[in-house]
């Protein structure tokens, strides 16, 4: 299998492990087509395409550079004919977009709310990482509308908020059915959480077992 080529900015927001871990996190029966939330450069929607050949997707970011970025890597890795990537802001894909047209909806949203730790000065990281452009209900809202019945929602957050999390996915009927912490080392506290929901499932939840990374270690 030919690398993945990633075009990403010098300067502003750069992809991290949580992209890898996200797009590893898709479960084996995807259903297509699938949307990613605020794709960025593109780089969870292009791994989870190499995972699976004859997925169609759409990638959505706000941002312009990121999105000619996005549409420029979707092009070197040779899936311009079943990935696109559109500007758009996610409050909005209601107007755009008819309901439940998604088999697959994954998103890494800002995990932070306004007024909660220090915002960075660079506006593509402050936007990524603190809720200027959309909120998590936003993004849930969005989600819900996107997804078929039984849709499947995929996402990554921070443990702190997860007791939120739940309960707005509850309150929208996307009923968590995956759930897995990841943790920096075997004696630290989980540091991300990976969810996967359902629209309109009644499974009960599997919390899986944590995840330790080691980052920097060759």
């Amino acid at each position: 299998m030919l690398p993945l080529t990633l075009h990403q900015p010098a300067q502003g927001y750069r992809f991290s492990l949580d992209a890898f871990l996200l797009a590893d996190f898709v479960p084996p029966d995807l259903q297509s087509p699938m949307m990613d939330l605020g794709t960025g450069c593109g780089v969870v929607a292009l791994l989870v395409a190499r995972r699976f050949p004859h997925l169609r997707l759409v990638g959505v970011e706000l941002q312009t550079s990121l999105v000619r970025m996005a549409a420029r890597n979707v092009v070197e890795n040779g899936v311009a004919d079943r990935a696109a990537m559109i500007q758009a802001d996610i409050r909005h894909l209601p107007s755009l977009f008819p309901a439940g047209v998604f088999g697959t909806v994954v998103c890494n949203p800002p995990y932070r709310p306004v007024g909660h730790g220090r915002l960075n000065a660079h506006p593509e990281k402050a936007m990524a990482r603190h809720e200027l452009a959309v909120t998590l209900t936003q993004v849930l809202e969005a989600a819900r509308h996107l997804l078929c019945h039984h849709g499947v929602l995929v996402l990554i957050y921070h443990p702190a908020r997860l007791a939120e999390l739940c309960a707005q996915l509850d309150a929208m009927c996307l009923r968590p059915r995956r759930l897995r912490f990841v943790h920096p080392a075997p004696d630290a506290e989980a540091s991300m959480v990976l969810v996967e929901a359902v629209r309109g499932g009644g499974d009960a939840l599997t919390v899986m077992p944590p995840l330790m990374i080691a980052e920097g270690v060759p």
